[in-house]
């Protein structure tokens, strides 16, 4: 009767065990991918900086440019 239970207790034990590997895995790849999406985030972010500076120099010498226009 013992022995029955020990073995119940060691095959539950078996099995949190490879469930416990499995979620840590699992939370590692996790990790992973966030670092992978904060890099894009960051870029994504980087690149929108820098189109909104490209914009505003656009926009400075369109406006330019119309003055200049209108002076004629």
């Amino acid at each position: 009767q013992y022995s029955t239970k020990e073995d119940k207790y060691e095959e539950e034990i078996k099995l949190l065990t490879d469930k416990l590997k499995e979620a840590e895995t699992r939370a590692e790849f996790a990790e992973r991918s966030v670092a992978k999406l904060e890099k894009t985030i960051d870029d994504l972010e980087e690149n929108l900086a820098s189109a909104k500076e490209e914009n505003v120099g656009i926009h400075q010498v369109l406006d330019q440019t119309l003055l200049e226009l209108n002076n004629l």
